[in-house]
């Protein structure tokens, strides 16, 4: 194995070591209430091309890839007539339709000594057809959906501080994972805002009763505080690009996909599994107390 990726330090050179990955979105206490907002959007051109490969009474239009080449070239023309800059130069920012928040969801199992797993059964669409392992010891697959939020800098009443937001203080992404319960209080949320004609919307997320549960109240606010008309540009720019980098992270959110031999080892080894590598027992090591008996 090459190691030319292997990097040897201390602690005086600690700053190496960044945080690659994102936090899920958590809150900690009863009565806990935050302002979030969704910054994963889909593209417009995943939008139009949706919309154009949809017929009557749900048959399938297929486009073919001269056609997808041909919508794209003038949908990106488009974008950039807006927004007055040559096409060569837009961004992915530049291409989403923030009016389309963007989910991912898998079907997911939990069980001790595993933690949250992919399903490993066959589905057609939300039908299960072949059931595996997993369902039969773990009972009903969960649908697990999750996105990326942006939680703002605000004071009791969740008004935002414009001058913090604008420096990028006390402004946090994170994942936002759900099951379905939990996502039809989201969803119903944003058809309530788009009654009243907001499609971009910050939401209010309220913690009732123990931390554990995470049962939460999500309730429409206004429009959304980072995306409106007279915002600041660069801020808007840099919570889309945020959006972007953190959707990566999404599918590893939705549980650990583990092989099926993997799994029947697991389930195997039993209650024996936390006892393994603990590394606990054994006494100290012994160290040494300054650097003199080196220098000698």
């Amino acid at each position: 194995m090459s190691s030319d990726n292997i990097i040897e330090f201390g602690f005086d050179d600690a700053k190496v070591i960044k945080n690659q990955s994102i936090e899920q979105f958590k809150q900690s206490k009863n009565g806990e209430r935050t302002r979030v907002s969704i910054v994963s959007f889909k593209k417009y051109h995943d939008v139009v091309l949706a919309a154009k490969s949809r017929g009557p009474e749900g048959q399938v239009i297929v486009i073919s890839d001269a056609e997808k080449a041909e919508f794209i070239t003038k949908i990106d023309s488009k974008i950039a007539q807006q927004l007055n800059k040559p096409v060569d130069q837009l961004t992915d920012a530049d291409r989403l339709d923030i009016k389309q928040p963007r989910f991912k969801y898998g079907f997911t199992h939990y069980g001790e000594g595993v933690g949250t797993i992919r399903c490993l059964s066959k589905y057609e669409g939300t039908q299960l057809t072949k059931p595996e392992i997993c369902c039969e010891k773990f009972g009903d697959a969960d649908q697990t959906v999750a996105t990326v939020i942006m939680t703002y800098p605000v004071d009791d009443k969740l008004v935002v501080d414009g001058d913090l937001l604008k420096a990028r203080k006390y402004t946090n992404f994170y994942i936002y994972k759900m099951g379905s319960k939990k996502f039809k209080k989201l969803e119903s949320a944003y058809a309530d805002a788009r009654q009243d004609k907001r499609f971009v919307i910050d939401l209010s997320v309220s913690l009732e009763g123990d931390p554990k549960y995470q049962s939460q109240v999500i309730a429409a606010m206004s429009s959304a505080f980072w995306a409106r008309d007279d915002g600041d540009q660069a801020v808007r720019q840099w919570i889309l690009d945020q959006g972007l980098r953190a959707w990566k992270h999404v599918d590893n959110s939705l549980g650990f996909e583990m092989s099926k031999a993997k799994l029947l080892e697991k389930l195997g080894q039993g209650s024996s599994q936390s006892s393994i590598g603990s590394g606990d027992s054994g006494s100290d090591p012994k160290m040494i107390s300054d650097y003199s008996s080196l220098l000698d």
